[in-house]
């Protein structure tokens, strides 16, 4: 975000920035004219000294601005960002008002360099200095004010994408479809194999009460997670038998963190846009490999279904986009479709939402 109004490389741009400029220059002229008719002249040189010098002074310390706003962020460190304006602002138009003077009253107008120290001209630039840093702070206080108010939009827009994240993630997570599968393969169960089915009914309860107790949780940790994602996958390898074949790391590391459910919905996402045959199985491979853990599956689409929606994959973005600066990696081929989801150590989730 730019805080002085400079031209743009337009043409349209430019002459109105010549206008803007040669009215300032005008203005002066007139404020000092007493005898603008009869010497034209001075009318034109006074002219051209105002022209150039208001305009070198107000583009330096504009393009110098915007520059530091790529270096020393006004909202991150506001006291060393007004240090270093002021200490390039006054460096800069001091030295713009010396060369212009210069330039103006020795190269132009032929006087001895002796006059730029005479108290008159001495005096004159030292206004000059003065005028500009007072207009050059007051679009810097501008430029601040612009920052601050640009970090609390963006502040709110970022916590009002958290309680749609948390929303989409309760929706996804009481997923009414998950559970009226689950009471049809718990029906028929019952008589032929009521020892399997009160087992079912006990995965399922787990898996519930693991559902109620992680929703308000931003982070669960890694073994939480995968011994919740075991009896969901016992779940459904009741409905699917044998055309679902999933394999779970045999170890892994203490000390890891990942948003709740973010790796049921995974595999809920590929059990339901991929076939499940006994002769052809779903095969999903979790794995953990340094800080990531690793969903791959290989694919086998449906004939017919409704196009992907997205959602589980944007809500499991929008949540690890408020823990860390690291992004779940998704990377799809014509045979595997494979997602990396950073794990979370301490440090990384630590903030006054999740401690």
């Amino acid at each position: 975000m730019s805080h002085f109004a400079v031209p743009r490389l337009q043409l349209k741009s430019i002459l109105r920035w010549i206008l803007i400029f040669s009215g300032l220059a005008l203005v002066n002229v007139l404020l000092q004219c007493a005898s603008c008719l009869t010497d034209r002249s001075w009318v034109v040189h006074n002219f051209g000294y105002a022209f150039v010098l208001c305009s070198s002074l107000w583009l330096g310390n504009g393009y110098l601005g915007n520059a530091l706003n790529q270096v020393v962020s006004w909202v991150d460190h506001p006291v060393r960002r007004f240090g270093v304006t002021s200490l390039a602002t006054t460096l800069y138009s001091a030295v713009a008002i010396f060369l212009v003077n210069w330039t103006y009253f020795i190269g132009v107008r032929g006087h001895a360099p002796a006059l730029l120290l005479t108290p008159g001209l001495r005096s004159t630039m030292l206004t000059q200095m003065l005028v500009t840093f007072f207009i050059t702070l007051s679009l810097h206080a501008v430029s601040f004010l612009r920052h601050w108010r640009q970090s609390a939009i963006d502040t709110e827009r970022l916590k009002k994408e958290h309680a749609l994240s948390q929303y989409e993630a309760l929706k996804n997570q009481v997923n009414p479809h998950f559970l009226f599968n689950s009471l049809n393969a718990l029906t028929s169960l019952v008589h032929p194999q009521p020892d399997l089915a009160v087992k079912f009914i006990k995965q399922l309860s787990e898996v519930y009460r693991y559902v109620l107790d992680s929703q308000h949780k931003e982070v669960v940790p890694l073994e939480e997670e995968l011994h919740f994602t075991r009896r969901y996958v016992f779940l459904q390898q009741i409905r699917h038998a044998e055309g679902l074949d999933v394999q779970f790391p045999a170890s892994f590391p203490a000390g890891f963190h990942l948003p709740p459910l973010a790796l049921q919905m995974l595999l809920e996402n590929a059990i339901k846009h991929n076939r499940l045959w006994a002769k052809e199985p779903l095969r999903i491979s979790i794995s953990i490999a340094q800080s990531w853990l690793i969903v791959e599956n290989n694919r086998q689409p449906k004939p017919q279904h409704e196009p992907p929606s997205g959602l589980g994959l944007a809500n499991i973005q929008a949540r690890y986009q408020m823990l860390t600066h690291r992004k779940p990696e998704i990377v799809s081929t014509d045979a595997t479709f494979t997602v990396r989801l950073p794990l979370l150590s301490f440090q990384e989730q630590e903030s006054p939402e999740t401690t």
